[in-house]
C-alpha cells in the first residue's frame, strides 16, 4: 500500500513549525507531508498561476487577495 502524500506551499515564516508538524505526521501515520517554503510573494504567485497544492499557508492578507482574484482552488 502506498502512503498518502500531501503537498503544500508556505512562506518562509512558518517553515520550521511546518517541518516539525510534517515529521510528526509522518512518524504517527502513513501520511507523508511535503511543504515547500518560499518567499510569500513567490508562493502566492505560484498559487495564482494555478500550481496545485493540497494546502497553502500564507499570511491572511495574501490568502484574502488570492481568494478575491479567483485563483484556482486546489
Amino acid at each position: 500500500m502506498t502512503a498518502m502524500r500531501i503537498t503544500g506551499i508556505s512562506s518562509m515564516a512558518t517553515r520550521q513549525v511546518l517541518a516539525d508538524l510534517s515529521e510528526a505526521c509522518a512518524s504517527r501515520t502513513d501520511v507523508q507531508v511535503q511543504i515547500e517554503s518560499v518567499g510569500g510573494v513567490a508562493a502566492a504567485k505560484r498559487v495564482e498561476e494555478g500550481e496545485a497544492f493540497d494546502i497553502v499557508v500564507l499570511a491572511s492578507n495574501a490568502l484574502d487577495k488570492l481568494q478575491s482574484s479567483n485563483a484556482p482552488s486546489s
